[in-house]
C-alpha cells in the first residue's frame, strides 16, 4: 500500500466504537472478525485479516486495513458500508457471539436489512466460510444489493502482487474489479485499478485487489436471500485451486506474490496464495471436476468389430467447461464384462463377445491439471443379442414343394429325350 493511499484511507474512516470482535482459526489459518461482519479488528493482537498460519503471513494488514462490505436497496437509492479503512455508514451492529473457531456478527442497514455474516471451517482447512443472510425486514419490497471489497498485500511482495478474478456465469454478479479500496457501497462509482468486470489471471504486478458486487433481486417484507463467501489461504496456486474445488467456488480472486525470492519472476503462487471466493450465488462451480451419470441407448451386440454404445464425455466437466481428452484422463472402475470397454476419448465399445443383458458399469475422470480432482460416475447399458433367422421347413404337400417337383421331374423327361 502506497503511502498517498494509505493517507486517503486515513482521511474518509471514520472512528467507531467497537463493540466486540474476534480472532478465530482452524489449524491452518486464521481470520480477524469484526463486530459488524467485516475483517481486521484493529484492538486485539494479532492484527488479523486473512493470516496463513504455515508462515505467519497475512494477506491483507501489510497496507490499509482495506476489507469492507456494503449493502443498497436500489428501490430507495439507499445503502451503507462498513469496514476498518472506510469507517461505518449506515450500518449498526446488533449482535457479535464467537468461539475458538466461529464467529456470527448480526447487523442492521438502515434499518431495511438485517445482514448475518456467519464464520466457521469449510470442508478444506485452507478456507473459512462465511454464510451471509440478507433478510428484509422493512414493510416494503426491496431489491438487494450487497457489495464486497478487499486489498490484497501478500507477501514477500506486498503491494506488488498478481491479482486474479474469474467472474463465472452467475447472472447475480453484476460488477467486478480489482480496486480493493473500494467502500463496497453499492451505489458508488468504482472506475478500477487496471480492470473492471473482466475474467483476468495474474494482472500486474501492482497494489490491487478485488471487488465483486451483486444484485440478489427483489426480497419481499420478511424474506431472506443467503449466499457463502469463502476467505482462505494456500502454500501455492495449485493448492489454493484445489481447495477452491473442494469449496465449489463459482466466482473467486487469487491474490498472490509477484516475485519469490525477490528478483525472480513468480508464477506458482508459493510461498502463500490467498483466496476470496463466492457460492451460492446462482453460477456454476467454476473449478472441479464433475461427472455426470449417462443412460445408453440400448443396441444389438455386433458380430464383427464394436460399435459405439455413449460419449460419457459428453456431459462431464472440468473447471466449469466441457471435459475433453486433453483436460481428463479417464479410467474403467472395476471389472468391466468381456466384450465391453471405454477409450481414453469417452466412448464406450461394445463388441462381439459381450454377453447379452442389461449393465451398470463406473467410471472415473481426473484433471490432467490437478490430478488429485476426480470424479466418478455410473453409465448403463442394455446390450441385445442379434436375431437369428432360421428358415422355415415347408410342408411336403405345399404348392411350392409340388412345383418345385414338377419342375424337377420335366427336367428329368427332357434329358431322357436328348
Amino acid at each position: 500500500m502506497t503511502w498517498g493511499k494509505w493517507l486517503a484511507g486515513v482521511l474518509i474512516s471514520v472512528p467507531a466504537m467497537v463493540l466486540a470482535q474476534a480472532n478465530i482459526e482452524n489449524g491452518t489459518l486464521r481470520i480477524g472478525v469484526r463486530a459488524d461482519g467485516s475483517l481486521m479488528p484493529e484492538d486485539i493482537s494479532p492484527l488479523t485479516g486473512i493470516t496463513y498460519l504455515a508462515n505467519g503471513a497475512d494477506g491483507l494488514t501489510p497496507g490499509c486495513y482495506c476489507e469492507a462490505w456494503g449493502i443498497a436497496d436500489a428501490v430507495t437509492s439507499t445503502s451503507g458500508f462498513t469496514g476498518a479503512s472506510v469507517g461505518i455508514n449506515g450500518i449498526t451492529s446488533e449482535s457479535f457471539t464467537s468461539t475458538a473457531t466461529t464467529a456470527t456478527a448480526v447487523a442492521n442497514a438502515f434499518g431495511t436489512f438485517r445482514v448475518t455474516h456467519a464464520f466457521a471451517p469449510s470442508t478444506t482447512n485452507n478456507i473459512y466460510e462465511v454464510k451471509v443472510t440478507i433478510e428484509n425486514i422493512s414493510s416494503a419490497p426491496v431489491e438487494a444489493l450487497y457489495g464486497r471489497a478487499m486489498d490484497w498485500d501478500v507477501f514477500p511482495t506486498q503491494f506488488n502482487e498478481y491479482t486474479t478474478i474469474q467472474r463465472g456465469s452467475s447472472t447475480a454478479l453484476v460488477f467486478s474489479s480489482d480496486n480493493g479500496f473500494h467502500t463496497a457501497d453499492p451505489l458508488e462509482d468504482d472506475p478500477g485499478i487496471l480492470f473492471v468486470n473482466q475474467d483476468v489471471d495474474d494482472s500486474g504486478p501492482t497494489d490491487h485487489g478485488a471487488h465483486f458486487r451483486f444484485n440478489f433481486g427483489t426480497i419481499a417484507p420478511g424474506a431472506k436471500v443467503e449466499f457463502t463467501i469463502g476467505y482462505g489461504v494456500a502454500g501455492n496456486q495449485a493448492d489454493a485451486l484445489a481447495a477452491l474445488a473442494t469449496f465449489g467456488a463459482e466466482a473467486y480472486s487469487l491474490g498472490k506474490p509477484s516475485e519469490n525470492p525477490p528478483g525472480t519472476p513468480n508464477t506458482d503462487g508459493t510461498p502463500n496464495t490467498f483466496i476470496f471466493a463466492f457460492k451460492g450465488i446462482g453460477g456454476v462451480q467454476l473449478i472441479g471436476v464433475d461427472a455426470t451419470d449417462d443412460a445408453a441407448p440400448a443396441l444389438t451386440r455386433p458380430a464383427t468389430g464394436t460399435i459405439t454404445a455413449v460419449n460419457v464425455l459428453a456431459n462431464d466437466t472440468v473447471d466449469g467447461v466441457a471435459a475433453t481428452p486433453g483436460s481428463v484422463t479417464l479410467t474403467a472402475v472395476g471389472t468391466w464384462p468381456a466384450g465391453i470397454t471405454v477409450s481414453p476419448d469417452g466412448n464406450v465399445l461394445v463388441g462381439p463377445t459381450a454377453a447379452a443383458g442389461a449393465y451398470t458399469l463406473s467410471y472415473q475422470i481426473c484433471s490432467t491439471v490437478q490430478a488429485t480432482q476426480c470424479d466418478t460416475a455410473n453409465v448403463t447399458l442394455q446390450v441385445d443379442a442379434p436375431v437369428v433367422v432360421v428358415p422355415k421347413a415347408v410342408p411336403v404337400g405345399h404348392p411350392l414343394v409340388l412345383a418345385g417337383l414338377g419342375l424337377l421331374l420335366l427336367g428329368v423327361a427332357r434329358r431322357k429325350l436328348v
